[in-house]
Parts: structure tokens; sequence; C-alpha cells
């Protein structure tokens, strides 16, 4: 295949046929730009990362990769041939398999008949026409994560994490040429991203190419060969061998210059706010007795399924319990009543910001007012400017990019749609406590350092802060102490400066001698 000349050879590789090449993309929606010159070249047997900032242009790049919207320029070349695909089903079709971070599963539906939803005929070895993947199809695939789930159980009684491997094992399930993991790891524990993993090199070794879209360096360093690094929609690393470059470069070529992360100082907490009595979030679960304090951040840590975001969102009113009482400065709370935690001055962001957290259609001004709404309101109307006067300065202080406030939420990157969510809770008057789940799920490292700094600072204004999180160091990074979860109960406290294998180890039930 003859590449044009516009595209640089990658440094040190000899390779001249490409699974995948992208060149010259370029979006708009309206006034906003969201791709300027983007390219993108995969390999194939190699995983290729894509990196880049929320708002960079990632998702955009990787809905016209596989057919979900089309670009005003550019070419796409699959296998050499020319392509454009008309719709994501004719991309699977053809072999392009994406697995988004935004799950597409059916809550209603079992396991079984979400795994069999998308599969295309002759795909997964079915007849044309509506058909269930055969038992042990489904099983198999669902063995290659390590998900030993029952086939027949409703996706929504499912964890988030493991509804995130049922995603991921039906679009490996597919026969499939390349390979799109969009954030594939990032409600999965440390055992279960290296199950995928192992998927993932075993179909590097039968050919397939995988882009693998990640802001986790560990992973990218641990998995990836070749990377791509987009810049306000330009690709500005365009396919290097991945160990020719170092993190700081990475970095620098994402943001344009340097982020520091470390450890933050933490205020000193005060007296008791948030105090639950006996809860327990199942019959046979043991009862949980927690206090937290005014300016302190408490971190919620377990593994996929150990009830940990659970037993946040129940600290948070979003949830009914078996048994037990929840009080906020001594006022007592009926446990799964949001509106009277939320009077009570009690913030929550929820792990899905799209199911539960996002109204999409709407502006992102009114997303971040949703929980305030009565304060600019009279007689079922709203005050002019006063929903603007209150939320904007919190708009600003999160850094929302575009600074669009009447753009709708579902236009906005991942991060960004966080930084929504966040605005909401903060605005809360004489907030109290905010319990956040998963707070950067699947965001960049600008956004990462920006949320964990608005955290830090609402526990030094004596906010009490409660982190579930599935990702390790940010729960290392943020709390004054750790709770471990397991099995639905407590499993034990550790403090501040504990150690990543230490965690680890609380996690998987091993005590230290």
């Amino acid at each position: 295949m003859t590449r044009t000349a516009t595209i640089r050879q990658t440094r040190g590789d000899p390779c001249k046929d490409w699974t995948l090449e992208v060149s010259g993309i370029a979006k708009n929606y309206g006034a906003t730009c969201a791709l300027r010159n983007a390219s993108l070249r995969l390999r194939p047997g190699k995983v290729h990362a894509l990196l880049g900032e929320n708002g960079a242009g990632k998702s955009t790049l990787v809905k016209i990769v596989v057919g979900a919207i089309q670009p005003d320029r550019g070419r796409i070349a699959l296998n050499g041939v020319p392509t454009r695909f008309a719709g994501v089903r004719q991309a699977i079709a053809a072999g392009v398999i994406p697995i988004y971070q935004h799950l597409s599963l059916f809550p209603h539906l079992s396991v079984l008949e979400n795994l069999s939803a998308f599969a295309i005929a002759g795909a997964a070895g079915l007849r044309a026409g509506p058909s269930l993947v055969p038992r042990a199809t489904a099983r198999a695939w669902l063995d290659a994560v390590g998900l030993g789930c029952d086939l027949d159980l409703p996706v929504e009684r499912l964890s988030v994490g493991e509804r995130q491997l049922v995603e991921i094992a039906r679009g490996l399930g597919q026969r499939c040429t390349l390979l799109v993991l969009d954030e594939p790891t990032a409600a999965l524990t440390h055992d279960e991203t290296d199950r995928l993993f192992g998927v993932v090199r075993r179909l590097c070794a039968e050919g397939t190419a995988v882009l693998f879209i990640s802001h986790k360096f560990d992973e990218i360093e641990a998995l990836a060969d070749d990377v791509t690094v987009l810049r306000d929609g330009v690709a500005v690393i365009d396919a290097e061998p991945l160990a020719s470059l170092s993190r700081a470069e990475l970095v620098r070529a994402m943001l344009g210059d340097m982020v520091e992360s470390g450890d933050r100082a933490l205020p000193q907490p005060g007296g008791p706010v948030l105090t639950a009595t006996g809860l327990r979030l199942g019959p046979a679960d043991t009862a949980a007795d927690i206090t937290v304090r005014a300016g302190e951040i408490v971190g919620l840590a377990g593994l996929v399924g150990s009830g940990a975001l659970e037993l946040a969102a129940a600290l948070a009113g979003a949830r009914p319990v078996a048994a037990g009482t929840l009080a906020v400065r001594g006022e007592a709370l009926p446990p799964g009543d949001r509106a009277r935690a939320v009077a009570a001055g009690v913030g929550y962001v929820p792990a899905d910001r799209h199911a539960e957290g996002l109204f999409g259609p709407l502006a992102a001004l009114q997303n971040a007012s949703s929980s305030t709404v009565a304060l600019f309101s009279r007689g079922g109307l709203l005050r002019p400017g006063g929903e603007a006067a209150a939320l904007m300065p919190w708009l600003r202080r999160l850094n929302l990019h575009p600074f669009q406030p009447e753009r709708p939420a579902a236009g906005f990157s991942g991060g960004n749609q966080q930084k929504l969510l966040l605005s909401r809770n903060l605005a809360v008057p004489d907030l109290r406590v905010l319990v956040v789940l998963e707070p950067t799920r699947g965001v960049d490292i600008a956004a990462r350092e920006t949320i964990h700094d608005a955290l830090v600072e609402a526990a030094g204004r004596g906010v009490s802060v409660i982190v579930a999180s599935s990702d390790l160091d940010e729960v290392m990074a943020l709390s004054h102490r750790i709770l471990v979860v397991r099995h639905g109960s407590l499993d034990g406290e550790l403090p501040r400066g504990t150690g990543r294998a230490a965690l680890m180890d609380r996690l998987a039930g091993r005590r230290a001698a």
C-alpha cells in the first residue's frame, strides 16, 4: 500500500501495511471545531494508545472511525481499502468492534440477551434474523474476561464493574479486525484489568489491531506499542513507538505544559457531621457504624461487587438499606430519601453520570443548577440572572471547557460532564456532606487534578467528603483514612499513608501477619 507523503513515517518502524490509516480528518459542530487535522495509523497485531485531554477530539475521532458520525473531510482506509462506514453496524460487520466507555447495555434484559443484542449474523456464528448467542458461546465470552455471573440475571442487578465486563465480553465475542477499547478498565479491579490485558494480547497474537484509549499511564505503558496524542483536534504525536517517549513528553504533548501532581495537604478534621449507625445494605450484611467529621475525606475502597459504591450511595440517601439510621449533625435522615438528604445539605455524584446524573439535552447551566433551581424561581418561574449568578463562578472554577453554559450537556467531553455534576453539588446551600462515586472515572489528567483540588477545597471549607473509587491511587492520595468494604460490609480501616500493596492485600481479604 502506498502511503501519502503527508503522513510521516513512524521512527524505526518498517511497517508499510496498516490495519487502519486515518489522515487529514476534520469535524466541526457549528462554530466549534472538534477536529482540525487528525491522523491515526494502527498496525496489525499491535496495541495503539490514543491520548489527549478531555475535549482534545478523541471521542469524535473514534466515532468517525466506527461510523457513528461522518467527517467533514479526510481519508480513512481499512486494510488499505478506502472506507467510510455509514453506521456502527456496518463497521461491526467489517470487523471494527467498538467497546465504549459509556455502557450501551439494556438494564432490564438478561446477560445472555445483552450478549446477543448487537451480534452480527455470521460474525458470531448466528443464523440470519433474531437469534440468541448459544449459551455455551456466551459462557466462553464471559470466561474470557473472568466473569462468572448467571446468564439469565438481569443486567440491572450487576455492579457497574460487572456491567463493564459484560460489555467487553460482547465485543470480544465478535469477529474482530480492529478492536476499539474506550476506557475499558475504568470500573475494573487490578486483577480484572490483568485478565482483560491477557485477552487483548491473545487477540494481538492473532493479528488484531487494538486502539486503546485510557488516561492511566501505568496501563498504557504496560500494554501499548505505539501512541498518538491529540491536542485541540490535531495529532501532535503521530503513531510513534511508545518506548521512544517518556511520560513527561506525553503529558507535555497533551497539555502544552506540565501539570504537577503530588500529595496534597489535607485540612484538619473537626467534629462529627455524618453518622451512620447499624447500617446494613442487605439482611445478611454486617451492620456498619460510620462517622465522618467536618473537613475529613474518607475513602471507601473495595473490589468490583464488594458493595463499596452501594454503601457510599446509601450514605448519601440515594438507595434504601435493610437496616440502620443516618443523621447529619444530629438530624435524623430516612435512608433512601434523596430529597430529604439534599435538604440536609448532602451532595451526591453517582458513578454513572449518564444513567443517573446528567440531563443530556439540557444546557450545562441547567444541569449545574438542577439541585438548587428552587433558589432561582418564584411561582414556578426562574428569576432573571439568578441561576447564572450562582452557578457561573463554579463552572469557571472547575474550568468547564469549552465555556459554553448554554451548550447541551451531552455535547461536552466526559471530564467536563463530570465537572457539571460536581458544580451542581458544590452549589448546594449549606453543603455539609459530599458523597462522590468514581469522581474521575474516564477523565483526563488535567480534569482529574481540577476535580481533586475541588474536593480538597470543599473539605477545607468544613464539608465532610466521602470518595468511593476503584482507582486505588485516587483513594490513597485524597483520603484521611480508608474504609475497606468486602461482601457488602466494612472490613477494616487503614490510615493515610498506607501503601498500595497493603491496601490491595486488605481488599483481597489478606491481613498482615
